[in-house]
């Protein structure tokens, strides 16, 4: 519980999440449970008292809180990836932005191309509400999906750690703001376009040779 109480406080420190939305989760080690911040309890006010235990076929541990509004697609993202340890979900502004504009972030860096590959753009449910994991679960049932952006919603980073989907979370806001500060040089020096990196390091590139 403390890795991811520390997670949520880097999310908030990083301003990747304010006030009380967004969730992020770790599975336990006994596979067949998760522990998640509750609904309505901002990430700065995580703590050993106010997260809750859910197991995996979505009995919820006795708590005096409510369980986050997107508990449904943690856990079936960790039914379908065992690989799946950790998920981050933040509103983060500048993935955010690019969600609400139906823009998929491109993965422009070759550090995206090497520890992303793609951000597929989830759009809102059928009937124009949030995501649930009926939107969301076949997109991950791709096992190198590993971050989504939910649009007019947020981000997902997942991973084996919740360190390692704490840096997808970054690398997501980080490269939302690399792409609109390349859009809009782009623009300012009428070029149309440039080249992306199809290798992410230096042995891949040397080794399609």
């Amino acid at each position: 519980m403390d890795a991811l109480i520390a997670s949520a406080r880097r999310c908030f420190d990083l301003r990747l999440q304010t006030n009380a939305g967004g969730n992020l989760s770790m599975r336990l080690a006994t596979g067949d449970a998760i522990v998640i911040k509750p609904s309505g309890v901002g990430f700065a006010e995580c703590t050993r008292d106010n997260l809750q235990v859910v197991l995996l076929d979505g009995t919820v541990l006795s708590s005096s809180h409510k369980p986050s509004k997107d508990l449904g697609f943690h856990l079936d993202l960790y039914r379908i990836r065992p690989d799946i340890n950790a998920i981050v979900h933040c509103h983060s502004p500048w993935a955010t932005g690019y969600a609400s504009a139906g823009i998929e972030i491109p993965c422009l860096t070759v550090q995206t191309i090497e520890k992303i590959g793609r951000m597929p753009l989830i759009p809102l449910s059928a009937a124009g509400g949030p995501q649930t994991e009926e939107d969301i679960s076949p997109v991950f049932r791709d096992p190198s999906i590993c971050a989504a952006v939910l649009a007019n919603h947020g981000t997902i980073g997942v991973g084996k750690t919740i360190m390692a989907a704490q840096y997808l979370a970054e690398i997501i806001e980080e490269t939302a703001q690399i792409a609109f500060l390349r859009d809009t040089l782009l623009t300012t020096h009428s070029k149309a376009t440039v080249s992306l990196p199809r290798f992410g390091t230096a042995a891949d590139a040397t080794s399609s040779n």
